[in-house]
């Protein structure tokens, strides 16, 4: 059985699937799920935003289409971002897998932390949106991550996202702006909000 998409079918994979035996008490094996709104966000990644030479986190990553699509598009370094130490492991054994050990590592990371090794020119998270009582972790842990200059893009399957993220975003100074996208998700291009002059 494959995880990954038909567009990183070119793409080596381990042999197993995760080995959840040592899976965090608080983990619910998001990972095993193959959440379409990130999928169809790493298919398009490359006509989204330039990932060539730039640094690029995969926030969490699950298992790790947005980062493995950066690879490809010549990004120049990647962080894999998840709290599953098991889906760390297996993304990990994709990039040894790959030969992308040399640009790539994955990290097991809590929301409202910086991702290590920032900051990243581009953040993005497929399908992250779904539990409200996290959200200002993610808010938090995005403006702690992302360069004065990057840009974060987050995918969702619902056509209309929870009323407060906007708010929340604005109050960790960050922008938000939503789009519909025709492959049937919401797209959403975060970034440090720009000072205005006095």
């Amino acid at each position: 059985m494959s995880l990954l998409p038909a567009h990183l079918a070119q793409l080596a994979q381990p042999a197993a699937a995760p080995d959840l035996g040592d899976a965090t008490p608080d983990s619910d094996c998001t990972w095993a799920y193959c959440w379409p709104a990130g999928v169809r966000l790493s298919a398009e990644l490359p006509d989204l935003v330039a990932c060539a030479g730039r640094s690029v986190a995969d926030l969490g990553c699950g298992r790790g289409h947005g980062g493995l699509s950066a690879l490809i598009a010549s990004a120049a370094r990647v962080a894999f971002a998840d709290g599953d130490p098991a889906v760390v492991r297996w993304v990990d054994a994709v990039l040894d897998a790959n030969a992308f050990t040399d640009r790539a590592r994955a990290h097991v990371h809590r929301w409202g932390r910086p991702i290590p090794g920032s900051p990243y020119d581009v953040v993005f998270g497929g399908d992250i949106l779904y539990r409200p009582e996290c959200f200002r972790d993610l808010l938090a842990s995005i403006a702690a991550s992302l360069a004065a200059d990057g840009v974060a893009l987050l995918s969702d399957p619902r056509q209309r996202l929870d009323a407060e993220l906007p708010a929340l975003a604005d109050a960790a100074g960050l922008s938000w702006a939503c789009e519909r996208r025709d492959a049937g998700y919401t797209l959403v291009r975060i970034a440090h909000q720009v000072a205005r002059p006095c």
